[in-house]
């Protein structure tokens, strides 16, 4: 068996190369530059939500999404009916894929949550 070649650094150059970021060429991504205007449907509930909203349990009545994001209800109500678009929906909703989310106050997490384990119990 032979040795394992190793080049001896200092613990500063070692630590220098696991912080190590990103390369200086790439740049973020500015999300809020690349959104759409809002619509009405962005900051006021849909018919179809109130509609929507009446076929489920009242104990998981999504009070706080409705209170503070309108729009995310309002996809929810209109994608309810579609398996696959709800599921994406909500994995959307749920996971964090940019990496820079802040994430959804304690309240809207949970009521999302409660409605996707109902919405997977149907």
């Amino acid at each position: 068996m032979g040795f394992i070649p190793f080049e001896v650094v200092s613990i500063s150059e070692a630590k220098a190369v696991l912080d190590w970021d990103k390369p200086a060429d790439k740049k973020e991504i500015q999300w809020e530059l690349l959104r759409r205007t809002q619509r009405a449907a962005d900051i006021k509930l849909s018919d179809a939500t109130y509609k929507w909203v009446s076929t489920i349990p009242k104990d998981i009545w999504p009070l706080w999404l409705m209170k503070s994001f309108p729009r995310i209800a309002n996809q929810l109500a209109n994608t309810w009916a579609q398996p696959a678009g709800c599921d994406a929906l909500f994995t959307q909703l749920l996971l964090d894929q940019r990496g820079t989310r802040k994430g959804f106050p304690v309240e809207v997490s949970r009521e999302i949550m409660a409605l996707k384990l109902y919405f997977e119990s149907l």
